[in-house]
């Protein structure tokens, strides 16, 4: 898996400095917060500091007040370089920087255009538009229309409105796993994936050394981090509000269910939904379709981890046999 576009680190007092991961980087007084306050007034989990796909933010989670660059602030806020973020007795500042992309793409994945020039996707994501900050700039094409991720060896995509796989439609913005020899297209623009020589790909849908053998879920007041245990290591994303409700909802099925069955959605529903049980099924296939991005984006095999049923009615949260779960508040 190659490097995220955007590295975060939070410098703390004294010159150390701690690296926000997919998962987030949690702030607050209890002792397995990454950064640890002491003020009393401080709450035990005071706020989350994360990568997104448009940049970084601070999500607050206690009561306590926090401030960036002196403003109180109650809700997420986007954080920008050099930003001060204020909590009782604390002062941290946050360092954002680009990574030069390696002049040799590592990830084993390039774009051929058929109008001519190949591109390696050298970072994840990798976006292609015609906004001026995109990594490909195609004159005429909407910012952002293309957003490649690399996940577990695996290239995805998500695209905007009226982009074809082939003959076929991409659904806006929804995770699509690419196989070398695939045609992207945009009006008159084609771009056919290809696989770098010594890229290999190490995930196949079936294969069990791909699938986590532990999860570790950590419920915070906005939603959770949760933290997958794989034969490579550890990836950890962060979930909000509906889309950690989901996952528990997979990991703590009621009997006669067991973690990685396919759970059918009116048991999912009561958990997710408890004040509209009666939720739709596209409604369900959205949440799936984010909480797949969301995993994607840290580098893990969403489609293949979030596995609907032949014809939809339930999901499973695809588990290596006797995974370890936790779910700790």
């Amino acid at each position: 898996m190659s490097a995220p576009r955007l590295r975060c680190m939070i410098l703390v007092p004294g010159g150390a400095s701690r690296r926000v991961g997919s998962g987030g980087l949690l702030v607050g007084r209890q002792r397995d917060c990454d950064i640890v306050a002491d003020d009393p007034s401080v709450s035990r989990r005071h706020a989350l500091v994360r990568v997104t796909g448009d940049g970084a933010e601070l999500v607050p989670l206690g009561r306590a007040p926090i401030t960036v660059n002196g403003k109180a602030r109650d809700r997420a806020t986007a954080l920008g370089d050099g930003d001060r973020i204020e909590l009782p007795g604390l002062t941290l500042t946050v360092l954002l920087e680009v990574p030069r992309p390696d002049q040799e793409p590592a990830t084993g994945f390039a774009l051929d255009r058929a109008r001519g020039g190949s591109f390696g996707v050298a970072h994840s994501p990798f976006v292609v538009g015609g906004g001026d900050h995109d990594d490909l700039i195609v004159k005429g094409w909407p910012a952002g229309a293309l957003r490649f991720h690399v996940a577990q060896g695996g290239l995805f995509v998500a695209a905007t409105a009226g982009v074809r796989r082939g003959d076929e439609a991409l659904e806006p913005d929804e995770v699509t796993e690419l196989a070398p020899g695939d045609r992207l297209a945009f009006g008159k623009e084609v771009f056919t994936i290809r696989q770098v020589a010594g890229g290999d790909r190490t995930t196949v849908v079936g294969d069990r050394a791909g699938l986590p053998h532990r999860v570790v879920v950590q419920i915070l007041p906005r939603g959770g981090r949760i933290v997958f245990g794989l034969a490579d290591g550890e990836r950890a994303v962060f979930l909000a509000d509906r889309r950690l409700d989901l996952l528990v909802a997979l990991l703590r099925p009621p009997p006669p269910y067991a973690p990685g069955d396919f759970i059918p959605d009116d048991v999912v529903r009561p958990v997710v939904w408890p004040r509209n049980p009666a939720v739709s099924r596209p409604e369900i296939n959205m949440l799936i379709s984010r909480c797949r991005q969301d995993l994607v984006a840290a580098g893990l095999h969403g489609p293949r981890l979030l596995e609907r049923a032949p014809g939809g009615g339930a999901t499973r949260l695809a588990l290596a046999p006797s995974a370890e779960i936790t779910v700790a508040s």
